[in-house]
């Protein structure tokens, strides 16, 4: 399931208009590079204060940026696409060579993280926390980091992989996968593409007994080394579906986690992060990242310090062409998994970098959207060359006859 990554662009529009209750000042006008800080939040400040001076954010962000380590888990391919007659055919089995990244070894014990928010969970309206972690606390129950959702992979020394569609959970084989959210099982087995590799491994898919804003809910769980369900099983949330595996096309074991909205295919995914519910006292940040006139910017850098926290700095990049984001909140980035707290933003496009210090309050999804000063046109896709095949002249040699005498 690595191969090259899918070619990305940006879709050309206005923007869409921001989520109900999103306060108008959540609306950065374009920035300069390396602007002072301002504060951006979608409600109120929760403690008294002012944020520190500019030098003492600078010295933080510096030390920071000197820190910034990656997670040395597992490698994983992401999965391929379940056949659909509404969609076009999709990736061609040429395009579908796996490129096999070296095994880094298994996945280190997951760093402590508190219990995750009882579900449903929606402090902001706007919010759909309504799924549980697929994986017991104790476990890593938490994504690969350089991996994204809407993004290739983030470490230039590996191969492209392609644009992932779902998050990857590296754990040992046999770790228990848990229904998030109750409902039918619609899928369980091998799920192959339409040329008929079987990328997904023994896979299960939950059709959910819900729906958001008249839309079918679905999550599906891949790779896995063994299926304890059926299609047509009711299960509720919690239950034990499968065990971790590496089954399909795969370098470790790990669990592939997709949620479908409106349609059980590759094409209808959104970003599982806006979904699983936050850890106690932790928050979710999501973006918005767009030119002067409202165009989403793919691809761009996202980088997150944090200033009065004690965690890890993030990064992420913004989403590539070829996958949705949330009905509501049309982000094109996401950062979960942060403590509360003040954090500084940096979105950085073609050497201009942007900054905003910004509050992630806990149990919620924090929204901004930062405008840059520049107008981008994506790079258009290669018309193709006809080259016509030179036609080979034909010689026809035509037997030679006399030309007959008349008499007079």
């Amino acid at each position: 399931m690595l191969a090259g990554a899918l070619l990305a662009g940006c879709a050309v529009g206005v923007e869409p208009p921001p989520p109900r209750a999103l306060v108008t000042a959540a609306v950065v006008p374009p920035a300069a590079v390396m602007q002072p800080t301002q504060t951006e939040t979608l409600a109120p400040r929760q403690a008294a204060g002012s944020l520190p001076d500019n030098a003492a954010a600078e010295a933080v962000i510096a030390a920071a940026t000197d820190s910034i380590t990656t997670a040395a888990a597992l490698q994983t391919p992401t999965s391929t696409y379940a056949p659909d007659s509404s969609r076009p055919a999709g990736i061609r089995a040429d395009q579908a060579e796996v490129l096999w990244p070296p095994d880094t070894g298994p996945a280190p014990p997951p760093d402590w993280r508190p219990p995750p928010y009882e579900v449903p969970l929606s402090l902001h309206p706007d919010d759909h926390y309504w799924l549980i972690r697929p994986l017991p606390s104790g476990t890593r129950n938490y994504d690969l980091e350089y991996y994204p959702y809407g993004s290739d992979v983030l470490l230039p020394q590996y191969a492209p992989y392609r644009i992932h569609h779902g998050l990857d959970f590296p754990n040992p084989s046999g770790t228990p996968i848990l229904a998030a959210g109750s409902g039918t099982v619609v899928w369980a087995g091998p799920l192959p593409n339409p040329s008929g590799v079987n990328y997904y491994g023994n896979t299960v898919i939950v059709q959910h007994d819900w729906q958001w804003q008249g839309q079918d809910v679905y999550t599906l769980y891949a790779h896995t080394l063994e299926l304890f369900v059926e299609v047509g099983d009711e299960v509720e949330q919690g239950q034990l579906l499968a065990g971790v595996g590496a089954s399909g096309e795969v370098s470790g074991p790990h669990l592939h986690l997709e949620v479908r909205v409106g349609n059980n295919n590759y094409f209808d995914t959104r970003n599982p992060l806006l979904w699983l519910a936050p850890y106690e006292g932790w928050g979710t940040l999501a973006g918005r990242f767009v030119d002067n006139q409202g165009t989403m910017i793919p691809g761009a850098e996202v980088q997150l310090y944090p200033l009065d926290v004690d965690t890890a700095p993030r990064r992420t990049r913004t989403y590539q062409e070829g996958v949705d984001p949330d009905d509501v909140w049309q982000e094109n980035f996401v950062a979960a998994d942060l403590p509360a707290g003040r954090y500084t933003l940096f979105l950085s496009f073609e050497n201009t970098s942007y900054r905003r210090t910004l509050e992630v309050l806990p149990g919620r999804t924090n929204f901004v959207v930062v405008s840059a000063n520049f107008t981008f046109v994506p790079t258009p896709t290669p018309t193709p060359t006809y080259t016509p095949t030179p036609t080979v002249p034909i010689t026809v040699t035509l037997p030679i006859t006399s030309t007959p005498t008349l008499s007079p």
